[in-house]
């Protein structure tokens, strides 16, 4: 199975680094999600943001946070939209990610969240 196959594609959320920290945690809290993908005017992947960033707001309140920018961080991990779907578990059972950017050409094209496993995890649980 390929990434291709299980990654969401359609209405992705995402924003540019420029947008404001305040238009971020609306789209957060307006699509239940816990990251998003910061992505460039060509639609390359530059960063992420998540919630956890968006705490060192009220963590550090003497810093005048004002743009994603600021926040995310920079140059993530992405997985090409070909590779095999061990490479998501691979990369998720290394890191604490919640979801692994998918790239096509260092274009964002989808992403996996943890959830997006559960189906396939649980026909591995239900084989035996």
């Amino acid at each position: 199975m390929t990434v291709r196959m299980l990654m969401t594609a359609d209405d992705l959320v995402a924003v540019g680094p420029e947008t404001p920290l305040t238009e971020a945690a609306q789209l957060l809290i307006r699509h239940r999600i816990t990251g998003l993908p910061v992505i460039d005017a060509d639609g390359r992947i530059v960063g992420v943001i998540t919630e956890f960033d968006l705490i060192r707001t009220a963590a550090e309140p003497h810093v005048p946070w004002r743009t994603v920018r600021q926040l995310m961080t920079p140059n993530p991990t992405t997985i090409h939209v070909d590779a095999p779907l061990s490479e998501v578990f691979d990369c998720l059972m290394t890191h604490t990610f919640r979801r692994v950017l998918i790239e096509d050409g260092g274009r964002l094209v989808g992403l996996i969240s943890r959830s997006d496993l559960m189906p396939t995890i649980l026909d591995h649980l239900t084989e035996g």
